[in-house]
């Protein structure tokens, strides 16, 4: 990748203090819920999807009423509010940080939606 082409993932990769704050705030609750990695998947790709639940559904092979409900859960188990944009951005920023702190199997570091601290 080269540093335009990260945007802001090139300050989530340099920032790891803020990331890990970030992450216990907005991740560290789902681990306990049982279905966090889901939670994190449909987080990860309903930001991606520019907040639209349709799409985000879509991409995710569910139905948009079971993406509200994994929203609903996460905003419950979180507290926070996934409409003020200043929270959308923490848990995007978390949500990026888990995923490039996830090495694949072959070793490599690589987006992976599915990390629960």
């Amino acid at each position: 990748h080269d540093l335009a082409g990260l945007g802001l993932r090139a300050a989530v990769v340099a920032d790891t203090d803020v990331g890990e704050a970030l992450r216990r705030r907005y991740l560290d609750p789902l681990a306990e819920s049982g279905s966090g990695t889901e939670i994190i998947a449909t987080l990860r790709e309903y930001l991606a999807a520019g907040s639209h639940v349709d799409t985000a559904a879509e991409r995710l092979h569910i139905h948009a009423n079971t993406l509200r409900y994994r929203l609903a859960r996460f905003e419950e188990l979180t507290g926070a509010h996934l409409r003020a944009p200043l929270t959308a951005f923490e848990v995007w920023w978390a949500v990026e940080s888990a995923a490039l702190d996830t090495p694949t199997p072959g070793g490599d570091m690589e987006a992976a939606p599915n990390r629960v601290r």
